[in-house]
């Protein structure tokens, strides 16, 4: 016998929706899922993980990636279950992508719409550039930038249409904005960025397919690469605004710049030093604040060239995106750039 405190999250889990994999044996591989008031959203990517490869793989001790398998001819699915019963509601199709990260998602205050933010890839081929040897080799590969080139998107996934009413050609979106209780003017001034080309003005699209299926195009939300994406979690399955991210475009003049985005006005933020490489980029917030930005940015990061072994704490206004402090550390040896950060308050 044993108190139900001592069990782990794991051992008090319990399945309360599912939906069947497209390929049997070759389940999706999925790093993170959606979740809004009344939903589970769970993307169904074209790169599988094969299961028959996964016993191979454990007795010949392989790395884990050698089981992955892109189909470059599939679609992406995108499946909506139902927090109240677990059923599966309605399967969105898109074209195919690759992602690891969800941004955030929402249900829009008329129920008429799911807004879901991804940051993605076109393919999975970024993974090959993660091989230490394709590390230490990317100065020979003149597409190594290319293949990390991805974007944050988002997708409008619209409701209660059943394709009785419309034809293949008409846009299921009708709402101009997806921001209903925020005032989106593009009158921030703390932004220093505003792009005018032609991408990001682009603006979502939803069509029903012969089959009576809904194929969604995104629309861009900013021109740089975003990864780790963060934001005040008070806001995790609902409207929001802003959302705060370590830039993924390693051929940038500062690979390791924090970005903070503004997606009602798509306008960005940046903040970053020459040879200076933050982690996750962790929003807390001002406990009287008011305002969905109102709070810091605290970010680990690592130095460059010759610091392999100094290691420093970074705060960052959320608000402003100006340095507040920092603190730096010696440490014994090298330390390694970590991708994650999770910071808590001393209890």
């Amino acid at each position: 016998m044993f108190d139900i405190k001592d069990k782990s999250m794991f051992d008090q889990a319990e399945i309360v929706g599912s939906v069947p994999a497209r390929w049997r044996m070759n389940p999706s591989y999925m790093h993170t899922f959606g979740i809004t008031d009344n939903f589970f959203i769970i993307i169904e990517q074209p790169l599988a993980i094969s299961f028959t490869k996964m016993v191979k793989c454990h007795l010949m001790n392989q790395p884990l990636c050698t089981c992955l398998k892109w189909h470059d001819d599939q679609n992406t699915l995108i499946h909506l279950i139902s927090r109240t019963d677990g059923k599966l509601k309605r399967t969105f199709t898109a074209e195919k992508f690759f992602f690891f990260h969800t941004i955030n998602q929402f249900e829009t205050l008329d129920k008429d719409y799911i807004v879901l933010d991804l940051c993605c890839y076109k393919d999975a081929k970024m993974l090959d550039c993660m091989y230490i040897e394709s590390i230490k080799n990317m100065h020979k590969n003149p597409n190594y930038a290319e293949l990390f080139r991805g974007r944050p998107l988002r997708f409008i996934l619209p409701l209660g249409e059943d394709g009785h009413d419309h034809t293949s050609e008409e846009n299921l979106i009708k709402i101009e904005s997806m921001h209903q209780t925020v005032n989106s003017n593009d009158n921030n001034n703390n932004r220093n960025f505003r792009d005018t080309k032609d991408m990001l003005s682009r603006k979502a699209s939803a069509y029903f397919l012969p089959d009576g299926k809904i194929f969604v195009k995104p629309e861009l939300i900013c021109d740089l690469g975003c990864e780790t994406p963060r934001f005040n979690y008070e806001r995790l399955g609902k409207e929001y605004r802003y959302f705060y991210a370590i830039s993924s475009d390693v051929d940038l003049d500062n690979p390791g710049t924090v970005i903070k985005v503004d997606t009602a006005t798509k306008t960005r933020v940046t903040w970053s030093e020459k040879g200076l490489y933050p982690s996750e980029p962790i929003f807390v917030s001002n406990p009287e604040g008011q305002d969905e930005d109102d709070g810091v940015i605290v970010s680990a990061a690592v130095f460059g060239k010759n610091n392999e072994s100094d290691v420093c704490l970074i705060v960052i206004n959320a608000k402003t995106m100006k340095e507040i402090s920092r603190t730096v550390f010696s440490t014994p040896g090298p330390v390694p750039k970590c991708l994650h950060g999770w910071f808590s308050m001393d209890k």
